[in-house]
């Protein structure tokens, strides 16, 4: 038979690592961190608490918390998964780490796999008092990110985003490289947090505003939550503020949700003109004018137009959306004379 035997999914992330992570430099070592974070969010439910530590040497540490032992149990079964590489994240740990070990106490028992240079062995020894969580160190493989270290402000900026993504979830940030820096992420009520926020830079903007909705829903398996308000939040020309989110990514050109959102606007709007008997115009632009929408979607499966994690390519999703969004607003209109007449006067001919 011509050919050789493929790699296993180790040899291919250690000969290959740019493929799987982007780069080789603080970008890659953030991709990395990411994708370890994203996974355990996913695979392991409960978690309150992830500290993520810093140190010389490329030296990378994470205390995962607040899960139950059941998930710490189903983790460790998922140790033995590395190989076949279904276990993505320990998988990646495995191939880019020079010595790795992931330490998970459960019931008693200290389950410890200990990696070097791309070979791996589990042992089982008692846990003698150790919490129950899950522990991370790895020492990243210097043949592969040659004299790149983390990039701590960056870092922290992706983990606020995953703080904010993911309501109730604290990420602990350290820095032991120099001098101790700490911050710690918590957002209790999630992306409302960051919209209040936003608004409250610009309360100059709040005499005028109307409209305040916040929606929260789940339609065909998918979790949806949406924030808008007009309200100007701009000094020059008041152009639409959109950021939209899927699962843990930013979908910076928007797509699907927010085309649902903005058609489901604009069905409300051309039907509040019907109910009124007026003769408006409204268009994409005039809808844009002097909003303020943040919306987020939360599933699988996740679908994107291209390569990237940039825009969202979901017909059905955008449908859903849109006949949702038509209803609510049109509910919340019906109880408020004062924003059907900004209606009105907004996109009167």
């Amino acid at each position: 038979m011509n050919g050789r035997p493929s790699l296993s999914i180790v040899e291919s992330i250690r000969n290959r690592p740019v493929m799987y992570l982007g780069s080789a430099n603080s970008y890659g070592i953030r991709k990395l961190i990411k994708t370890l974070i994203t996974d355990y969010l996913e695979d392991v439910t409960g978690i309150s608490v992830i500290e993520v530590t810093f140190n010389l040497e490329n030296h990378l540490s994470l205390v995962i918390s607040g899960t139950s032992v059941d998930e710490l149990l189903h983790e460790i079964a998922f140790l033995s998964e590395i190989a076949s590489g279904k276990n993505f994240k320990a998988t990646l740990l495995v191939a880019v780490s020079r010595t790795l070990l992931i330490r998970i106490a459960a019931n008693d028992e200290l389950h410890v796999l200990s990696a070097h240079g791309g070979a791996y062995d589990m042992i089982v020894e008692p846990a003698n008092g150790e919490p129950n969580c899950i522990k991370v160190d790895a020492w990243l493989d210097p043949d592969i990110f040659k004299h790149s270290d983390v990039a701590y402000i960056p870092t922290n900026i992706m983990l606020q985003q995953l703080a904010y993504l993911n309501p109730g979830l604290k990420i602990i940030s350290l820095d032991n490289r120099g001098e101790l820096q700490r911050n710690v992420f918590y957002f209790k009520t999630g992306i409302t947090e960051l919209f209040s926020d936003l608004l409250d830079k610009h309360d100059y903007g709040s005499v005028n505003a109307w409209l305040p909705l916040e929606l929260k829903t789940a339609i065909n398996g998918y979790i949806i939550h949406i924030i808008l308000r007009y309200h100007h939040i701009y000094t020059s020309y008041p152009a639409p503020y959109i950021r939209s989110f899927a699962n843990n990514e930013t979908t910076k050109q928007h797509g699907s949700l927010v085309d649902g959102v903005i058609k489901g606007l604009e069905d409300a709007f051309e039907e509040t003109g019907v109910r009124e008997e007026a003769d408006l115009k409204v268009t994409k632009k005039r809808i844009g004018k002097q909003l303020v929408l943040f919306a987020a979607v939360k599933g699988d499966p996740i679908t994107y137009a291209g390569a990237g994690k940039d825009k969202l390519d979901m017909p059905g999703l955008k449908k859903d959306v849109r006949k949702y969004v038509k209803r609510a607003v049109l509910k919340y209109l019906e109880g408020s004379v004062a924003d059907r007449k900004r209606v009105l006067k907004k996109f009167e001919r």
